[in-house]
């Protein structure tokens, strides 16, 4: 059916409340829709016969009741809205040009498109006028487009202005119709002044094309047909579905068959979904999808402890509810509405309680943990807990991190522990025993020993990435720090630096005072090669490791360990640098002390599940 025709009979056509926001853009859907019907404008003008009509996919829609006489036909729309939204958007724009160029019947003969104008047969006729209701968040600007001249929606709407009138391309982005309806307009203006033509023949042909030779496939439904099965196999094209859009569709087509208060759902119970924080799109390991995808998922995981795939994220949506067999769809939202707030602290940069955790996890790129952190929060309230349990997971991760172990079991492990917080009502004491019971390289919560050993004899410079050291080296710092030091203000751009360099040879003897030689091998004795064989396995140990500025490293470089690079280490703000300016002299047996006191703090920081610093008691570090 040919777009004209769609809106050509006095209907309402309603975007149930369940349904998405508009999300089409210039960028990935407008742009190319205008090029086609640009296109078959040209051919119009140039008299050229159409010889390919150009379809939009389709339009499904379930009447609201059967025919009334003297009522206006309303349909809901089930599959469609994206498409259908922006050619009403198009033609208001079209329409504005009209008017605005003097163009009164074309923009007259527009106006039956948009609108209702049997006032006789509507009750309300503030609402009934409109040929298409958007989705409640959509509908006030979406009338306003409708309705007002661009003069008075460039004052309704003038943060998203410039001071010369042109929608802005920086600082907050206008709402998604207004952008539309912009670029639609301008893209028309610059094709209807186009020379060669006359702006009415362009402007008209331009109309005509969008209404005569772009087709939907319009398909009715019986209200006993099952709307949702045939949504789900019709939605393809477009701008691509998050799995929650198939949750929401779903979760409010049977609510409506319930008889629930879908309009009281929205508001109570799935507005908090509808902002821009859910919809940005995130990205974790090499996917890249709306961020609610995600969340959906790690909620799902949270509570049944299983792995939920993302391209299996309906499905199991569906598998979950089933089985949970919720007295109502308020309650089942009830159990994501939960998790949301802990979700959200999770992925943002905001203090709170949960920020260290939140950083920790990212840095070390652990989203694996986040089921067991929603679990351990819908479980229990009390703050001291949860904060106890967000430092077993940090070291468990960080311990883990320094001693060499794989993380390839996390997700099994987090998932575990994530029904463990669950049945328990996020018992610390369960946790805690049940990290206790890990053993093996896959799995096992390293000892205090396994940690030293560790920090005092492993290379972490070549085998954990420099970001990770990083946030080591940092709360190595802060811990390391007494009531008199600033525990803020440690700089972000710090680099993870060796203080006995790589390049040793040239300002570093060996213990026996001679000069080792560039490939560290001709001309040694059995002796000197012991001494660097037992240099180059302290090289790269957390012991030899600091934090400094670009500037400071290429100040002390390569250098000895003279009075002028030991100045630069005690003008240092960081205690790390300051200690190590203490040592009369840095070489094999300092690295080793210094790794010794660092192995004490890092037991205090990240302390072992049965370690007295691990209870709700005594969360502070």
């Amino acid at each position: 059916m040919a777009i004209g025709a769609v809106f050509a009979d006095s209907k309402r056509l309603v975007v149930p409340i369940y349904q998405r926001t508009y999300e089409w853009t210039p960028e990935r859907q407008i742009d190319t829709l205008m090029d086609y019907i640009e296109a078959k404008a040209e051919a119009r003008l140039a008299n050229e016969p159409v010889r390919f009509l150009h379809y939009m996919g389709a339009l499904l829609l379930i009447p609201r009741s059967g025919f009334v006489f003297g009522r206006i036909p309303v349909f809901d729309i089930v599959d469609g809205q994206q498409r259908i939204t922006t050619f009403q958007i198009a033609l208001a724009a079209l329409r504005d040009l009209a008017t605005e160029r003097g163009e009164r019947s074309i923009a007259d003969q527009i106006r039956p498109l948009l609108f209702n104008l049997d006032e006789a047969s509507m009750q309300d006729k503030k609402t009934e006028r409109f040929k298409l209701e958007p989705t409640r968040l959509d509908r006030s600007i979406f009338r306003d487009l409708m309705t007002t001249p661009l003069a008075e929606l460039r004052d309704i709407y003038a943060p998203y202005f410039t001071q010369a009138g042109q929608l802005r391309r920086t600082g907050e982005a206008p709402p998604k119709p207004l952008n539309a309806w912009w670029y639609i307009r301008r893209r028309a203006a610059e094709f209807i002044d186009e020379e060669g033509d006359q702006p009415s023949m362009r402007l008209r042909a331009l109309l005509e094309a969008m209404l005569q030779d772009v087709h939907l496939i319009v398909i009715t439904l019986a209200e006993t047909d099952d709307a949702q099965v045939i949504f789900e196999t019709l939605n393809f094209g477009g701008e691509p579905l998050a799995a929650m859009d198939l949750v929401r569709n779903d979760v409010f087509h049977r609510a409506a068959r319930n008889g629930e208060d879908v309009e009281d759902l929205m508001d109570t119970g799935w507005s908090m979904f509808e902002n821009h924080f859910w919809k940005e799109r995130a990205t974790q390991g090499r996917i890249t999808k709306p961020r609610i995808d995600f969340f959906l998922a790690h909620a799902l995981a949270a509570e049944t402890g299983k792995e939920t795939l993302l391209n299996e994220l309906y499905a199991a949506y569906k598998q979950y509810s089933r089985e949970r067999n919720f007295q109502t769809v308020d309650a089942e939202l009830q159990t994501l509405r939960k998790h949301a707030p802990t979700y959200q602290a999770l992925v943002s940069s905001e203090p709170g309680p949960m920020a260290r955790l939140a950083h920790a996890l990212d840095v070390f790129e652990m989203r694996t943990a986040y089921p067991l952190v929603l679990a351990v929060n819908a479980a229990t309230p009390d703050e001291a807990t949860r904060q106890a349990v967000y430092r077993l997971i940090e070291s468990y991760i960080v311990r883990r991190a320094i001693c060499g172990l794989t993380p390839k079991n996390y997700n099994t492990i987090f998932l575990r522990l994530a029904t463990i917080a669950r049945e328990s009502m996020g018992s610390l004491e369960a946790l805690r025993a049940a990290f206790a019971e890990y053993s093996g390289p896959s799995n096992m919560f390293p000892g205090d020993r396994e940690l030293r050993e560790a920090i005092e004899a492993r290379p972490v410079y070549l085998n954990i990435p420099r970001s990770r050291l990083r946030y080591i080296l940092r709360e190595l710092e802060i811990a390391a720090r007494d009531e008199y030091d600033e525990v803020e203000g440690i700089r972000p751009d710090l680099q993870v630096e060796h203080i006995l360099p790589q390049a040793w040879y040239e300002h570093w003897p060996l213990p026996d005072g001679s000069q080792a030689p560039a490939d560290l091998t001709i001309g040694l004795s059995d002796a000197q090669r012991a001494m660097v064989q037992r240099r180059e396995g302290l090289l790269h140990v957390l012991g030899n490791l600091t934090l400094l500025t670009r500037p400071a490293n290429a100040e002390v470089l390569n250098f000895a360990f003279d009075p002028e690079k030991k100045a630069r280490l005690r003008a240092s703000l960081l205690r790390l640098n300051q200690d190590v300016a203490k040592e009369p002299k840095w070489d094999e047996d300092a690295i080793i002390r210094r790794a010794q006191r660092l192995a004490e703090l890092a037991i205090r920081i990240w302390p072992a599940p049965d370690s007295a610093n691990i209870s709700a008691g005594d969360v502070g570090s």
